[in-house]
């Protein structure tokens, strides 16, 4: 990617508007960053605004380049291909492209940034592990 395909950004917390997105237990910021890369590069604040479904979120994946998250408040526990994490405030990780994840749980005060290219990319269910 050129300098050329993208322009100048920013997003600032006193303009912030959360609004809805996948989920409807999450709210979603976006940092605008779709648009000033020409589609190439997501990045957006999630929060939590409901308790996480008992259960958990369902297992998925997303078919994605590069996909990172960041916690920025509180805690959330998810499962990568089996492996079952909790990751605190200050803590990140990569899911690789396709990646079969689910969320089992978070903090009421859970709010992480997350970085994903391209901006536009299909989430897929996935079976349940046995």
């Amino acid at each position: 990617m050129s300098g050329n395909e993208q322009t100048f950004s920013y997003s600032l917390a006193k303009d912030a508007k959360f609004g809805t997105g996948l989920r409807d237990y999450i709210e979603y910021r976006d940092l605008g960053f779709s648009e000033s890369t020409n589609g190439q590069v997501q990045a957006h604040v999630l929060r939590a605004v409901k308790p996480c479904p008992e259960g958990g979120t369902g297992r998925h994946s997303h078919g994605v380049e590069f996909q990172m998250i960041y916690v920025l408040k509180g805690w959330i526990t998810t499962e990568l291909d089996g492996e079952v994490h909790t990751f605190h405030s200050g803590d990140s990780w990569v899911q690789p492209p396709n990646i079969k994840h689910e969320v089992h749980g978070y903090s009421e005060d859970m709010e992480v940034i997350e970085i994903v290219l391209p901006a536009d990319f299909a989430t897929r269910d996935e079976e349940p592990l046995g």
